[in-house]
């Protein structure tokens, strides 16, 4: 009898413990789940730094290994570089120059180290030592060197020797090839923008005009004629016009639709006062022509609504291969047709990864007429694992006119799945 009760006894126990065991983990899954988002960042930087410690002792050794190999030291003053210790990167730096004997490459990257930590005088006499012999791979090395520190006097707001820094990075560029002249000019651009901008502030137009005239001369850039444009307003505007003109061509999305609208008919208004009607005629085009050409070529919020959308699956036979598709309505809330439309969905499954689909929906030859709904698109999605979508999905719908229109968000819901 006694022995019936210790066993009683026992089980009891372990049941007991063994409930308490599993409450405890159960506590403790929920606290890493709600905390899963302020952790995740910890532990990628965390992985980060132990990866570049273990990177280093690699190194090391390795230069035990080969005493003589300075790639091996500009590696680690690299790695010194990235954990912000400037003292051992500036002793490997020293260590891959001397056992260099000064090479090109070492020179040039000592170099853009010391612009970076603004030790320019130490920087320019690094980059001095570079050959002067006509050789395509040094100019590349002095253009991109040049344009870093021409960026790191921007950073500091000296805008006339950034400027003065970027002339020499042009000269060795225009020997490169056409990728990097074509960044060193747009940095250069940036750089006259930004001067530009420290003349508006000091309400000195005729500087500021000039600085982003000269940025135009050295890049195609966008936003100085948009500047220009919005400087031009109080001034001229035929020059305003221009610029802005130029502006939306370039970059459409920069230019302020209304103030654009505002300047032509401020023009138009202009020009028939002053009794020239054909060119006011002229100006009336362009405004009748930007209006039609901004509408089709961007949705604007509220365009769209997107209706009745599920996740749906088929087969295409009795035994046929299972597929899911997305299928919806979209309304057309707008006060004008569209003819030519892309759909793009960010899916985030439960479960899953994320990923999208896009598609053309809405074509010249079945157009969205105004206040319109076209029902019943379906949308294939190629996922390999179906079992993603047994609960919910997460998804971002977005939408654009044309393939060089900017993707605008139409909503952002969680979609449940349907059959």
């Amino acid at each position: 009898m006694d022995n019936r009760s210790d066993i009683k006894e026992y089980i009891k126990t372990i049941f007991w413990t063994l409930f308490v065991a599993v409450i405890v983990v159960a506590i403790v899954v929920v606290d890493i789940r709600l905390n899963v988002g302020e952790k995740s960042s910890q532990d990628i930087f965390s992985k980060e730094m132990t990866n570049i410690s273990m990177s280093l002792d690699e190194l090391k050794y390795l230069e035990k290994q080969h005493p003589k190999d300075y790639m091996i030291n500009l590696k680690i003053a690299f790695l010194y570089e990235v954990l912000k210790d400037n003292q051992n990167a500036q002793i490997n730096y020293k260590k891959a120059l001397e056992k260099s004997d000064n090479s090109p490459f070492a020179l040039y990257k000592a170099a853009m180290f010391y612009a970076g930590i603004k030790e320019y005088s130490v920087a320019i006499n690094l980059a001095e030592l570079l050959p002067d012999y006509p050789d395509k791979n040094i100019f590349e090395l002095k253009a991109r060197f040049y344009t870093k520190l021409a960026n790191s006097f921007l950073e500091d707001e000296d805008f006339a020797n950034s400027v003065k820094v970027h002339k020499i990075a042009l000269k060795y560029a225009k020997n490169t090839n056409s990728d990097v002249e074509n960044k060193t000019r747009e940095d250069f651009a940036a750089a006259y923008n930004k001067y530009a901008e420290k003349y508006i502030n000091e309400n000195d137009p005729g500087h500021a005009i000039q600085m982003l005239k000269n940025a135009l001369d050295v890049y195609p850039d966008a936003y100085a004629m948009y500047k220009l444009g919005l400087i031009y307003q109080n001034v001229d505007n035929e020059k305003a016009q221009y610029y802005m003109e130029k502006a939306y061509d370039t970059k459409p999305r920069i230019v302020n639709p209304e103030i654009y609208n505002k300047l032509l008919e401020n023009l138009i208004k202009q020009l028939k006062d002053e009794g020239e009607y054909s060119k006011a005629r002229f100006y009336s085009l362009k405004l009748d022509n930007f209006k039609r050409k901004f509408v089709n070529t961007n949705i604007f919020d509220g365009d769209l609504e997107i209706k009745d959308l599920k996740i749906i699956t088929k087969r295409k036979k009795f035994f046929g291969k299972r597929r899911y598709y997305l299928c919806f309505d979209i309304q057309n809330k707008s006060s004008y047709s569209i003819d030519n439309m892309f759909i793009k969905f960010s899916i985030q499954p439960r479960g899953g990864k994320p990923f999208e689909v896009e598609q053309k929906v809405i074509t010249r030859n079945n157009p969205l007429n105004a206040g319109k709904t076209t029902q019943d698109i379906e949308i294939s999605l190629e996922c390999e694992n179906h079992d993603m979508f047994s609960k919910y999905a997460q998804i971002q719908i977005f939408a654009r006119k044309n393939i060089r229109s900017p993707w605008v968000m139409v909503d952002y819901l969680t979609v449940s799945f349907i059959k």
